[in-house]
């Protein structure tokens, strides 16, 4: 069984949601047919020319990049011009792009999350720099026969749900009676078929991060012990936990500039790399933002940032740095943002083989940016 277009386009809206992209950011299906089959799908940084390339190269008819192709309303697809000559390409080869761009960014475990992970920096204790939103939370309520409540809780906790600040497994529960009846072609693990029911239940109730859910209900149904669960999900107008461009983090051991260009090169593979090191030996709070980080050295220095690894970083954001006394490792745009690529790859495999599809996700391999 291949999966669809739109079936791809679902898995990356749980993983970055289009409604938390900035304004005007043009992120979703750019080119393609939602209810198209793919055999396979290439991760890439840009939907450029060696990304569309390869693509062919690999029999992939789709690619999910973090860069979108069209930036801004298309008027016209002009051959002459590098841009409609690219989306004509695709065009005939029939192949399917769709971009999660500041979406990508601003998502939990997005972009700057697995930028933090490449460093070797704690990053599920990351803080957001710049927020532009919150996190939506959802209420779970789901009814558990008495004595099995324990294993449900444990099993959606571990998933996710119950989390509040520094507390986990925070439920609420109030005993009641259910009642049903087990019908044709059911297994029911209390009762008898054509018979009614009365069973001693629990009803609990529990909050999630939105993009928790599919490991909650997952979870959730494992560890019950009905065939058929009985559960809500329900929208919350309370506000999660922050989400936006940025993280920095507190290390309980600082490093040195030296570690921090040291992962640059060794993980991120940068190969054009500055640095000013605002004449520090070591550092314990660390900024990180993938891709162009210059908007944000202010924030971070207000912060408390010592250091601030990001990309694109212009001669004035060098001067803006230096007034706060904030080193600077410029680690280039792309480099920043290939741990983002990979994840999209890891991601995407993960849950086309979870829900049975044999559609194949690979990553690019091919070198786009240039730079030596």
């Amino acid at each position: 069984m291949l999966a669809k277009v739109k079936t791809v386009i679902a898995y990356m809206e749980e993983l970055a949601p289009s409604s938390i992209a900035m304004s005007g950011d043009p992120v979703g299906l750019q080119i393609g047919h939602p209810e198209a089959e793919v055999k396979k799908i290439l991760a890439a940084l840009d939907p450029d020319h060696y990304a569309v390339k390869e693509a062919e190269e690999v029999g992939a008819e789709m690619l999910v990049t973090h860069h979108p192709l069209f930036y801004h309303q298309v008027a016209s697809i002009n051959e002459s011009l590098p841009t409609g000559n690219l989306a004509a390409a695709v065009l005939r080869k029939r192949m399917h792009i769709f971009s999660a761009h500041t979406n990508y960014d601003i998502a939990p475990r997005g972009v700057n999350y697995r930028l933090a992970e490449a460093l070797g920096l704690p990053a599920d204790q990351g803080q957001v720099v710049e927020v532009t939103g919150n996190e939506q939370l959802l209420k779970l309520v789901v009814f558990i026969p008495a004595g099995h409540e324990d294993r449900v809780r444990d099993a959606i906790a571990e998933a996710g749900a119950g989390k509040m600040g520094n507390y986990s497994h925070c439920t609420f529960q109030l005993p009641g009676t259910g009642t049903f009846m087990p019908g044709e072609g059911t297994d029911p693990y209390i009762g008898t078929r054509y018979e009614l029911e009365k069973v001693d239940e629990l009803r609990m109730e529990t909050i999630l991060p939105a993009t928790k859910k599919r490991e909650v209900i997952k979870a959730l149904i494992e560890a019950h012990p009905y065939e058929e669960v009985a559960y809500d999900l329900y929208p919350l107008a309370l506000e999660g936990r922050n989400i936006g461009l940025g993280l920095y983090f507190d290390l309980e051991k600082p490093v040195s500039l030296e570690y921090l260009i040291d992962k640059c090169k060794g993980v991120l593979k940068a190969e054009s790399l500055r640095c000013w090191d605002a004449g520090k030996s070591s550092f314990s709070r660390i900024a990180v933002c993938g891709g162009s980080g210059g908007s944000l050295i202010e924030q971070a220095a207000r912060l408390g940032a010592e250091a601030f690894v990001s990309g694109d970083f212009r001669y004035h954001d060098l001067k803006l740095a230096q007034s706060h006394g904030l080193a600077l490792v410029d680690a280039g745009h792309d480099a920043t943002e290939w741990p983002g690529v990979a994840n999209i790859r890891a991601y995407l495999e993960e849950r086309l083989k979870a829900d049975g599809y044999e559609t194949g996700v690979c990553l690019q391999t091919t070198v786009s940016s240039g730079w030596k």
